[in-house]
């Protein structure tokens, strides 16, 4: 499918745009980060041996932070096209470079939009799912403070869909509302977080297929003076295909999930509150939930922003006994100075506590100490 509507969109721009001579605009960001973890510990997946530290942060690419400093983690360069085909129709494509994935370029967004009226434009193509209030912009390292958004919380495996969704923007009062319906497909083939933990668990896997379809959900965006918040709901269905090196298919069973969640920020003088607050709920055989926050504080000084971020993730169950499941925090600290008015520089320290019940194995993370810095910019 998304070979197919990459086909459709290169074609229709070739159709259209050459000619008409049409406008092409590039834009684009990055960043390069380096880091490291501090130490070793207890392997919980096994008992009596060590090994060296482990975060994840970035899980959709498993993107690690080991004892040896590393670049390849989190860095990443993008590039992308706007092409104004009409006062109301353009198309853009996003090229991406990730050093977890040894620079290889790779098209993950591409999408026409149509401004329909002054307050409604509409969107077909690939894109990130709008499920975090950073969601949309979580790559660009410059349009946060943090090194990333903590990575315990912007963890699926699936990030981005194939679909279409409609916006609609108005005035309520002193209040900015914008209200976005979305709809969409994800076929994860080779999906690289769920082939990590199968291997992690001794697994032998060939390759692991991720589905998620039937993607619905609506986007309520309010901001005033010196706040902007977003409500998200959707659900869709999951599926799973497990293939082993014979060729054979692991046995899954099919669920739907919802996702809710509210998050945004507040300026209150000097310092500037983030929060992101989500709930997901499996229609599974166990009551899977997952109850995840951020909350951050961020002191604005001129070029300089001093910032403190915490976060949490559980995992529950409510058709069965919610002990010995997974658990688990992180603590970061950091800075970011703005050196110049497109680019930043960062430092942050991460203490990752895994409260998980390693006898059941679901405190496989392990605690982790870890400093990373880089550059962050725009263009």
């Amino acid at each position: 499918m998304m070979k197919y509507l990459r086909l459709l969109l290169i074609s229709f721009v070739i159709v259209v745009a050459l000619p008409t001579k049409a406008d092409i605009k590039f834009s684009g960001f990055g960043s390069i980060i380096a880091g490291k973890t501090l130490g070793t510990v207890d392997d919980p997946l096994n008992p009596g041996q060590k090994r060296d530290e482990i975060l994840t942060a970035d899980f959709y690419d498993v993107g690690q932070y080991t004892n040896d400093i590393t670049f390849n983690a989190e860095s990443i360069f993008a590039l992308q096209a706007t092409m104004d085909l009409s006062s109301k129709l353009k198309v853009t494509a996003q090229l991406v470079a990730k050093g977890v994935d040894d620079f290889e370029p790779e098209f993950d967004w591409y999408y026409l939009t149509y401004r329909a009226t002054d307050n409604l434009t509409l969107m077909a193509g690939r894109r990130n799912i709008p499920m975090y209030y950073f969601s949309e912009y979580s790559e660009v390292g410059y349009a946060y403070p943090w090194m990333r958004p903590p990575s315990n919380l912007y963890w699926w495996q699936v990030t981005q869909f194939n679909g279409v969704n409609a916006s609609y923007s108005f005035d309520w009062g002193d209040y900015a509302n914008s209200v976005t319906f979305f709809y969409g497909n994800e076929y994860s083939d080779d999906n690289v977080e769920m082939l990590y933990y199968d291997k992690l668990y001794g697994g032998s896997a060939r390759t692991v297929n991720e589905y998620w379809t039937d993607i619905t959900g609506v986007n309520w965006n309010i901001s005033g003076d010196n706040f902007d918040i977003r409500f998200v709901y959707f659900q869709n269905d999951r599926d799973r295909e497990t293939i082993q090196q014979d060729g054979s298919i692991d046995p899954y069973i099919p669920f739907s999930q919802t996702f809710m969640g509210v998050g945004g920020s507040v300026d209150i003088q000097s310092f500037t509150l983030l929060f992101d607050w989500n709930f997901v709920d499996y229609d599974d055989d166990l009551g899977t939930e997952f109850p995840t926050y951020l909350v951050s504080l961020v002191y604005n000084m001129g070029d300089y922003q001093p910032y403190i971020v915490y976060s949490k993730a559980d995992h529950e169950r409510t058709k069965v006994p919610t002990k010995d499941l997974e658990e688990h925090y992180i603590m970061g600290y950091g800075l970011r100075y703005n050196f110049l008015p497109n680019a930043s520089f960062k430092v942050q320290y991460d203490h990752f506590i895994d409260q998980g019940h390693e006898p059941s194995g679901w405190a496989y993370h392990g605690d982790s100490d870890t400093i990373s810095l880089g550059v962050d910019f725009v263009f």
